[in-house]
């Protein structure tokens, strides 16, 4: 099964009331700033922004002073310096729209990417008129928070002749996991004067995907033998495995031709096949707890995040290792996915992780219907939580009632809603906070 995520809502979620201010950078979509509510205040943002030049804001306040005063008063001629100005403005005014860049664009990049990493974009710039300034910047357009160019300011691309081409690097940089999009990229100009910039736009959609980043686990302890998988082998992987041979038998209709014994054929004169037990296997469940409760602080939210990236590191070493991985994660939507033994690859996981968000209502009514579907094949369950309370508690006790066995991970800094010291369950307990998070964890 290959998870396509595009079509999936993009995770810009953040917890209620914190809508975060971010740097005033030219590359980011001011939709998701606290400060630019409205169509008008956006619209004077970019007009700025996007139009004039650092320089060429202080030459349009000093303009509007000298201006100002000029109209004003009568002891000096400051009308003449403001004359001066004008026809300075109007000179650049000119020349920027005579050689404002008409160019193709081509972008290519890969559609996924880590928290913390750079994607590299490879920009294809075609010149289509003949009078090109000599430089040009080229930089995304409207990127959400999480994103940032790389530069910060975009990439300088050289002047090119008429029907050139020439290849550049574009970055962007992921400082939070989640689904990802943005309208296009801008070319812009300040020739001739660098007062105000001429720019083309490029409506080309673009969405990315970006994983949440983990350290890789060294040690995972887990308290559970196997059991029996109905397809055994043939379930996970016939590649580089073999069947337990048990004996021979008669010839059924139906068996595979190729486990045909030809030396007992001879030897009876009747077709025997050899007959195989398929392996027991290790399947483990992985359950990822999203509900966080509106009046919840934002620390929580936090914990959600490590427990995510915690989430991916147990996958990530039980899918290196000899298990099947039945993955939980339990938000404002039930994913169910199993992996491991050639069934799903660790990105397929990671695509789930990337995209799942949290829940206020508490979503165990609709995940343990579904998890006791397959409990009677699960040996253990590894459940990471974000508080523990009685509704936990419950769940965890009617999971050990079935004989499977549990670990417990809470994430969690502030104090849990119920003291873990005394629950009363034989399963294993581990509460994990900000600080060794943030420490790293190899060894569970």
């Amino acid at each position: 099964m290959r998870i396509d995520w595009r079509v999936w809502p993009l995770s810009y979620q953040l917890p209620p009331g914190r809508r975060e201010p971010f740097p005033l950078i030219r590359t980011k979509d001011m939709r998701y700033h606290p400060y630019f509510l409205g169509p008008l205040t956006r619209g004077i943002w970019r007009l700025f922004a996007y139009r004039f030049t650092k320089p060429g804001l202080w030459a349009l306040l000093v303009t509007v002073l000298i201006g100002a005063y000029g109209s004003n008063s009568l002891q000096m001629q400051g009308y003449v310096p403001f004359v001066y100005l004008a026809a300075l403005w109007m000179i650049d005014i000119i020349g920027v729209w005579f050689y404002r860049p008409r160019v193709i664009l081509q972008v290519q990049h890969p559609d996924r990417i880590g928290v913390g990493d750079t994607l590299l974009m490879e920009c294809i710039v075609e010149s289509r008129r003949h009078l090109n300034p000599p430089e040009l910047n080229l930089l995304p357009n409207m990127l959400p928070p999480n994103l940032d160019s790389h530069p910060i300011e975009g990439v300088i691309v050289p002047g090119i002749g008429f029907k050139k081409r020439i290849k550049i690097e574009l970055g962007l940089y992921c400082t939070k996991r989640g689904v990802y999009e943005w309208p296009g990229f801008r070319v812009e100009s300040e020739f001739p004067l660098g007062l105000v910039r001429s720019l083309q736009t490029f409506r080309q959609h673009q969405q990315i995907l970006v994983y949440p980043n983990f350290n890789p686990l060294t040690t995972l302890t887990l308290t559970a033998g196997r059991r029996y998988q109905p397809g055994g082998v043939s379930l996970a992987s016939k590649v580089g495995e073999s069947f337990e041979y048990m004996g021979n038998r008669p010839y059924r209709g139906g068996d595979d031709i190729r486990h045909i014994d030809w030396r007992a054929t001879a030897r009876l004169n009747a077709p025997v096949v050899r007959e195989y037990r398929e392996e027991y296997l290790m399947r483990v469940a992985v359950i990822l707890d999203a509900y966080i409760p509106d009046d919840a602080d934002p620390g929580e939210w936090d914990s959600f995040e490590n427990a995510v990236s915690l989430c991916a590191a147990v996958t990530d070493y039980m899918t290196r290792s000899d298990y099947l991985v039945d993955l939980f994660a339990a938000g404002s939507t039930l994913y169910h996915l199993l992996a491991g033994r050639n069934l799903a690859n660790l990105d397929q996981v990671l695509d789930i992780l990337a995209c799942v968000q949290t829940s206020s209502e508490a979503s165990f009514e609709i995940l343990e219907p579904e998890l006791m579907m397959h409990l009677e094949q699960i040996t253990t369950v590894i459940c990471l939580f974000l508080d523990w309370d009685e509704t936990r508690q419950l769940f965890v006790s009617r999971l050990l009632e079935e004989g499977t066995g549990v670990r417990v991970i809470v994430v969690r800094d502030s104090p849990c809603t119920s003291d873990p010291r005394y629950a009363d369950m034989p399963g294993s307990m581990t509460l994990i906070n900000a600080a060794q998070f943030a420490a790293g964890i190899a060894e569970l």
